[in-house]
Parts: structure tokens; sequence; C-alpha cells
């Protein structure tokens, strides 16, 4: 049975923010998605790697807000980094023509190199 429960955990690695996100961002868990994403990256110059290893699904409104982060996080000299994304997940963002927008990497230490 899926789960429905959504747990975000997010660290401090020097000058790097890692979100880990696990479990689904669907309708039932955006808000909760939203608001933890919204006091990282609403920082100006934050620099983020999300960690999307157990990430299991994102809505288009999700989907909408990374791409929301991402762009305030190059206007304010910051930088986000998702990572360990499943293969359906990158399909999907490859089909919405996002996936080169966003800065994908296939785990959280070649992100944390890039940084």
């Amino acid at each position: 049975m899926p789960r429905n429960e959504l747990e975000i955990d997010v660290v401090q690695d020097g000058d790097v923010h890692i979100v880990t996100v696990d479990g689904p961002v669907d309708s039932a868990t955006i808000e909760v998605f939203k608001e933890k994403l919204d006091a990282v990256c609403n920082q100006p110059g934050v620099r983020v790697i999300l960690d999307c290893q157990r990430l299991t699904y994102l809505n288009s409104r999700a989907i909408g807000l990374l791409v929301s982060y991402h762009r305030r996080s190059i206007s304010s000299r910051g930088k986000l980094a998702l990572c360990a994304l499943n293969p359906k997940l990158v399909r999907t963002l490859e089909l919405l023509q996002i996936g080169k927008a966003l800065l994908t990497y296939d785990t959280r230490e070649n992100a944390r190199a890039q940084f």
C-alpha cells in the first residue's frame, strides 16, 4: 500500500542546505512541502540540494514550485540542485521540458561536488 505521508528533513552542511524529501508531494501534502521549502529557498543566495531518493511523486504544483525556487535562487546568486531522482520523475520533467532547466545529479555527493 502506498504511503500518503510526507517527511522533509533539512540539515545544513557548511554553506549548503540539504533537504531530504520522503514520500509523495500531492494535493494532501503540498502545503507541508511548500512551507518547508519556502523557509529554506526564500533566503537570498541560498544554496540547496534537494535529495529526492525517497521522493515518490510530484504533482504539477510541486513542479511549479521547484521551477520558482530555481529561478529565485539564480536571481539571488544562489543555487538549487536536485539529486537522486527516480527514473519516472526524470521522465516526467523531461516531458514537461523542465529537466534541462533544473540542475539534477545522480547522487548527493555529485551535487555537493558542484557547489
